[in-house]
Formats: C-alpha cells, sequence, structure tokens
C-alpha cells in the first residue's frame, strides 16, 4: 500500500515529502510506533511537515496515515511469504535483534548490573507490550537478591506502596513503543524522589530518556507492526546473572532448599 500510495501521488511531493517518504519506506515496520515529532526529529524537518505528508497522500493527518499501515502489516501477518514460509522473515528479524542485543558494550550491562545489585530496593516497571517482561525481570531479579517489587499501571490508583521509595532505592523501567503513559508518570515520580532510574528501551526518544540515570536499548522490531520482546527477555537473563556476580548465589540456593523442602518440584 504505502509504495504504491507514494508513487500515485509522486508529482504533488515536495522535495521534503520525499525525504519522508524515503525514510517511511526504509522503517515501514516501524511506522506503527513512530511519533511525529519522532520523524521530524531523525529528519530534521518541522512536525507539521509529516502531517503535510500525510495529508498529500490522502489522510486526514498523520495519525490516519498510521493506522492504514498498521493494517497493512497487520495483513501482511496472514499472508505466506516466498522462500521462508510465513514466519521466516520472523525468524530473521528475531535473530537480527539478538546480534544486536549482543554487541552492547559489556561496561554498559556491568554498569546496569552494579546498579541493581547496590541498590536499597528495586522497583520494576513496565507497561502495555512491556508489562509482562518487566514482570519477568522481576521475577528473576527476585531470585537472586531481596527487596525486587513489581509496579503496574495500578500503582498510579494504589499508592501505598509508593510511600516507601527512597533515593538509595532504583527503578529499572521498561518502555517500548508506543511508550506507555503509566510508565512515564511512574518514572517522573520516582525521579521527583530522587531515586535513580535504569530505562530500557528502544532506538526511539521516550521522555524518560532524560531522566534516566543509565539507558540501555534493544532492538523490539518485528514484521506486521507487532513489537518483539526477544531481546528484552535475554537482557533480562543477562542482568540477573549480572548481579549473581555481585551478590553472590547465596538467595538462590536457598530458595532451591526451600522449594524441595516444600515439595515444590516434580520428581
Amino acid at each position: 500500500m504505502l509504495p504504491e500510495l507514494i508513487r500515485e501521488h509522486a508529482e504533488n511531493l515536495s522535495r521534503t515529502d520525499r525525504l519522508i517518504a524515503d525514510h517511511l519506506l526504509e522503517h515501514r515496520d516501524e511506522v506503527p510506533f513512530l511519533r511525529a515529532a519522532e520523524i521530524a526529529e531523525q529528519l530534521a524537518v518541522s512536525a507539521a511537515s509529516i502531517t503535510r505528508f500525510a495529508q498529500r497522500l490522502g489522510f486526514d493527518g498523520y495519525p490516519r496515515f498510521q493506522d492504514a499501515v498498521r493494517q497493512e502489516l497487520r495483513t501482511s501477518l496472514t499472508l505466506p511469504t516466498q522462500g521462508g514460509g510465513r514466519f521466516g522473515q520472523l525468524w530473521e528479524r528475531e535473530l537480527k535483534n539478538l546480534e544486536e542485543l549482543r554487541r552492547l558494550p559489556e561496561d554498559l550491562l556491568d554498569a546496569a548490573a552494579r546498579l541493581i545489585s547496590e541498590a536499597r530496593k528495586v522497583w520494576v516497571v513496565g507497561g502495555r507490550v512491556s508489562q509482562a517482561s518487566a514482570e519477568m525481570l522481576a521475577y528473576s531479579l527476585g531470585r537472586v537478591r531481596d527487596d525486587v517489587h513489581s509496579l503496574g499501571s495500578a500503582a498510579l490508583h494504589e499508592p501505598e506502596a509508593l510511600l516507601d521509595i527512597h533515593p538509595e532505592d532504583l527503578l529499572v523501567a521498561l518502555t517500548f513503543r508506543r511508550y506507555s503513559r503509566s510508565t512515564a508518570e511512574l518514572g517522573r515520580l520516582f525521579a521527583a524522589r530522587d531515586v535513580p532510574i535504569l530505562l530500557v528501551t528502544d532506538d526511539g526518544s521516550p521522555s524518560l530518556a532524560g531522566l534516566a540515570k543509565l539507558v540501555v536499548r534493544v532492538s523490539s522490531k518485528a514484521p506486521g507492526a507487532l513489537p518483539s520482546m526477544t531481546a528484552v527477555t535475554s537482557l533480562a537473563l543477562a542482568l540477573t546473572l549480572g548481579v549473581v556476580g555481585y551478590c553472590g548465589t547465596g538467595r538462590l540456593e536457598a530458595g532451591e532448599r526451600l522449594g524441595r523442602t516444600l515439595h515444590a518440584f516434580e520428581d
């Protein structure tokens, strides 16, 4: 749809429009998650230019253009592809995501693990697509160190637990396009209490990036406008192992012993 629309309206496109068109064609899978302001910043054009581009293609504005691209990408999920079956493109993208994760600097991951291990309490938050990954990270970290707490958007409406936050704590915030408003609000609350933030996000511009003490960026790209959490899952394991390097295995081994005592595992 997108290439055909651009060709159909080529005569009406300005030089700036063509710059935008080339960028969106190259990053078509990301369009459903890209805000107009992000595209404008990347291309050094105005946000109004993005709106005018969408209008020249026949849409009321950029959000309606996004909706059309999102629907096209979702439809493509149901169609078999040539040369690799329906899922071949997905596996290729997932491998690329993991390869990008592998290229993260060791000192960055070590700094993140140190922040987690040295904090008085660790609070983990994620909304929308990253909520399950945040809960998994909290579970994983809770097996190797004490005082790990998972937060959801409900914390904004049941804030009693937040009375206990302290500047010696750490907030680990996970947010991926489209960025969760509740995660941003919780992040600002923690920052106002002088709690450092470890932000796990993609290559975009979430509002929390400017407040974070440390930012770890991983790819969540996937075909069909559905974000992938594969690299985030691997990062959670890496950070947990990094924390073990600082905290030791005592808590993990104690948990295993207690589990056997309670007959938690199948024989």
